[in-house]
């Protein structure tokens, strides 16, 4: 355990030499958030604590296994993340990584803050929720703050292509261990980590 806590240190401050991943984001041309079509779900993720803002946070989504490059969020900014209806699994990777599950439907907008986790120094993509039993929620004061104070950002697809290329395999090291230490959570411990149908807006 100590040999891999060790690389996993190795392979974050090799991710950070890299860095720079902020760099493969541009301002979106529409600052909107636009409906959710028919066929497709939205997850917008929201990076708004100043708390460890000079370490950069990368999205992506989990499928069997495999890891896929959604973007880079710094602080101040949102992803919108237009995905099938299902369920879904994305990791934020700082520092440490952490997850979110989630379970869209078509038609729908969800929200996720990307916050400090204190307890791992990563960040953890953390479930909006419309019906005011978190702090997180769409009823709190705070929610317009948080979505129109962040700037939309979308990957520049030649540059995050090539950037996901070259870090891919660290990456999967890094999913995998720490996908082993969020099973561990219990099953209301993963509830709090989940974006259910009924957030969807």
């Amino acid at each position: 355990m100590k040999k891999l806590s060790v690389l996993i240190a190795f392979l974050f401050l090799f991710l950070v030499g890299c860095g720079g991943s902020s760099a493969l984001m541009k301002p979106s041309a529409n600052q909107n958030i636009t409906p959710a079509s028919k066929k497709k779900a939205k997850i917008v993720f929201m990076r708004t604590s100043f708390v460890a803002g000079a370490i950069n946070a990368e999205l992506f989504e989990i499928k069997k296994g495999k890891v896929k490059f959604i973007g880079s969020i710094p602080m101040g900014s949102k992803i919108i993340h237009e995905t099938t209806p299902g369920k879904k699994v994305y990791m934020a990777y700082g520092s440490a990584a952490d997850f979110m599950i989630a379970d869209v439907r078509a038609g729908k907008t969800y929200y996720a803050v990307v916050r400090p986790n204190w307890g791992t120094g990563g960040f953890a993509p953390t479930p909006v929720r419309t019906d005011g039993t978190t702090d997180f929620n769409t009823d709190s004061p705070d929610f317009k703050g948080w979505v129109s104070g962040t700037e939309l950002l979308e990957p520049i697809p030649a540059d995050a292509k090539k950037w996901f290329a070259k870090e891919k395999k660290n990456i999967l090291v890094v999913y995998k261990e720490y996908w082993k230490r969020f099973q561990t959570k219990n099953m209301n411990e993963k509830a709090q980590r989940t974006l259910t149908p009924k957030d969807g807006m």
